[in-house]
């Protein structure tokens, strides 16, 4: 791949990460993050984000959820976040761990991620034993 497209992708992935958390404007934050990833990628993709699951469970108390499940079916990987306040999701995104993950990631997927971010539908969150 061009690293003119590999510089684009890569920003976009970022990008998309601080215009939800300018948007969502709540105390918790739920995010979710679908990498679509390409097909020989796989292992190598999960071992990046198992590492840096370990990271954020480390160093970001603030983080409240953080796990990943994959779609074999579609060769995807989601990532599920929940952050206290907006200053989680800030911790989180400036982390030298978080930026590494995003410039590899980038290479490595099949198109940019889809981001989506926001609270909880009203009534919903009764229901949680994590």
């Amino acid at each position: 791949m061009p690293e003119a497209v590999v510089d684009i992708i890569r920003s976009k992935i970022f990008e998309c990460h601080r215009v939800y958390i300018e948007k969502v404007n709540m105390s918790e934050i739920n995010v979710t993050a679908v990498f679509i990833l390409k097909p020989e990628k796989f292992k190598e993709v999960a071992t990046l984000v198992t590492d840096v699951i370990k990271q954020v469970q480390e160093h970001e108390p603030d983080t409240l959820v953080y796990y990943a499940f994959e779609i074999k079916a579609k060769n995807e990987i989601v990532i599920v976040e929940r952050y206290k306040n907006q200053a989680a999701i800030q911790t989180h995104v400036k982390s030298p761990y978080f930026r590494t993950f995003s410039k590899k990631l980038s290479t490595l997927l099949t198109k940019p991620a889809e981001i989506r971010a926001g609270g909880f539908l009203n009534g919903s969150r009764s229901v949680s034993r994590l």
